[in-house]
């Protein structure tokens, strides 16, 4: 079962008729600004969410347990043996 054109597309190039064309021509204004419309709520949702997840990543609320020179050493150690 092949696709058959529409009778508003042109058979051999499936293009739409000039018919077709005048008829859209009313909406055409509409849409764009209904889809200005989308995209701008969705840009909105999109960069409040992301400003507001990466508001606060410093994390000086968590506090840091002590930690004592011997084991900085062994600390400092591993990391540049790995390192290296």
């Amino acid at each position: 079962m092949a696709l058959e054109p529409s009778r508003y597309l042109d058979k051999k190039t499936w293009k739409m008729t000039p018919a077709m064309i005048r008829a859209r021509q009313p909406y055409f204004k509409k849409n764009m600004i209904a889809l200005g419309l989308l995209l701008g709520i969705t840009t909105g949702v999109y960069v409040y969410t992301f400003n507001l997840s990466h508001k606060d990543n410093d994390f000086i609320d968590v506090p840091i347990p002590p930690i004592d020179e011997k084991e900085l050493a062994v600390l400092q150690k591993e990391f540049n043996d790995k390192k290296n």
